[in-house]
């Protein structure tokens, strides 16, 4: 049991750190995890490595104290580390404090545990003054556990406020139970408390793997579904180069000899056959203008960046939209920032915007209500474009962003329009996010990374009026 624990644990530690191991705080939660497994792989040591090399340590006499001690400083480590390590998790976790103070908590921090070191036996007998431990480990907890709640209670994104939320859950509640029995129970004198962790580690172990897949923990979602997307995409776009080549090119001869044949029906005035090789030829352009949609989204995209006041562009695709709205007699409310520019390609960003208004009136029943609000996180400046519509049910929404997959009925929509505006988010380094509740509407958030959003600067290289520029950059 005590070997499938630590397993279990450690997998964790390996888990945590696949979500992204580039951020600081997604190591500090790996490291966390990591440490808090060596207390249990010195019970190993004791209790399974112990009784199953007894019989060869007469022949080898150094390999009992080599345990012994492998055993005692695992323990250490866990005992002064898992504080440590999980204090630093919540302190980079948190964005409210610059990198320089960060730095500095993180060395200022490692004072008690090396005086622990200092004062602590370890070897024959590992003795900790518990006494001692409690008056740094008790605050270091009760300090890490603040900064979790006050970063969900502060946190404006509802998407990032959910993750926030299950973190606390995944992460707060079991460590509470870890360090009453490691530190609590051992003032007491009940050293064996610990080994009830057992049902909560499990318990922690199993939840983080049906919670992280579907809702993302510490912050990020694994990367399974956007690395099937992006190769997806990548994919598609060899591969449909090559048959909307091969169509455009089969369809101009079959036009061409259609225009030959009609020039020849022409003077014998023969009228039947203009008739249907007029709709011979409409079906070739059908045809070639699908052909030129579908590549014209998946081809790879290539941003013409100027400086762009947002609000201006989400009004004036609003504005474009206007027989839409009437026509589902809509309620249009918008919550802009006017001040805000950003360094975007105007084009695209337009299209994204379009179609995701488009796809909000499509999805709303008669007097429905679309919304476009903008706000900023300390790491992102958000567009969401919410809906009151039918909503998407849970079976199709992790394959809503997959191209040619549509819940539309109308002939013709390619269902590629949301990986597009995930495509185009992804050149612009930012993210697309869908939260959906079926029968209650959808809401889509566009986050832009805040090194793209300029300060104090004039609209677009010479003033952004809102017009389309004319720019190759388009679809």
């Amino acid at each position: 049991m005590l070997v499938a624990i630590l397993i279990a644990i450690w997998t964790f530690a390996l888990l945590v750190l696949f979500t992204d191991p580039k951020r600081t705080s997604i190591r500090w939660g790996s490291a966390t995890a990591f440490v808090g497994g060596l207390g249990y792989f010195a019970a190993v040591i004791d209790e399974e490595l112990y009784p199953f090399f007894r019989p060869y340590m007469a022949a080898h006499p150094l390999l009992e104290p080599a345990l012994a001690m492998l055993s005692r400083v695992s323990s250490f480590v866990c005992q002064t580390g898992l504080p440590y390590t999980f204090l630093m998790f919540a302190v980079h976790y948190g964005e409210f404090w610059s990198r320089r103070v960060k730095r500095l908590v993180t060395y200022a921090a490692l004072v008690p545990p090396l005086i622990m070191l200092a004062i602590t036996p370890i070897y024959p007998v590992l003795a900790i003054n518990y006494w001692a431990m409690v008056l740094w480990v008790i605050p270091y907890f009760l300090l890490a556990c603040w900064i979790l709640v006050y970063l969900y209670l502060t946190e404006r994104d509802p998407i990032v406020r959910k993750s926030r939320f299950i973190n606390n859950i995944l992460v707060i509640l079991p460590l509470s139970f870890v360090f009453i029995s490691i530190y609590v129970m051992r003032i007491l004198n009940n050293y064996d408390a610990w080994r009830y962790n057992i049902i909560i580690v499990a318990i922690q172990f199993v939840l983080f793997l049906l919670i992280s897949v579907k809702y993302g923990l510490l912050g990020v979602k694994l990367r399974l579904e956007k690395r099937r997307l992006d190769s997806t995409l990548r994919a598609m776009t060899s591969g449909a180069a090559i048959v909307n080549h091969t169509i455009k090119n089969e369809l101009g001869k079959i036009s061409l000899y259609a225009e030959r044949i009609r020039s020849y029906a022409s003077p014998n005035k023969q009228q039947q056959m203009e008739e249907d090789i007029g709709v011979l030829l409409q079906s070739t352009h059908n045809i070639l203008e699908m052909a030129k949609r579908i590549q014209g989204q998946i081809q790879d995209i290539v941003l013409k960046k100027e400086a762009i006041p947002l609000s201006s562009l989400v009004k004036r695709v609003l504005h474009d939209l206007t027989p839409y709205v009437e026509k589902v007699q809509a309620e249009v409310q918008m919550d802009l920032d006017e001040s805000v520019t950003i360094l975007a390609d105007p084009v695209h960003l337009k299209e994204v915007l379009a179609n995701l208004c488009m796809n909000a009136l499509e999805a709303l029943h008669p007097g429905g209500l679309l919304t476009v609000r903008m706000y900023e996180t300390r790491k992102y400046l958000v567009v969401a474009v919410a809906d009151t519509g039918a909503g998407i049910s849970k079976e199709n929404l992790p394959y809503v962003m997959d191209p040619f997959f549509s819940t539309k009925k109308q002939g013709q929509n390619y269902g590629l329009g949301l990986s597009y505006c995930y495509n185009v988010m992804q050149k612009h380094q930012g993210m697309l996010e869908i939260e959906s509740v079926k029968g209650e509407g959808t809401t889509v958030y566009l986050y832009f990374p805040q090194k793209r959003v300029l300060r104090d600067q004039p609209s677009r290289k010479e003033g952004y009026d809102g017009q389309d520029p004319d720019s190759g950059g388009g679809r």
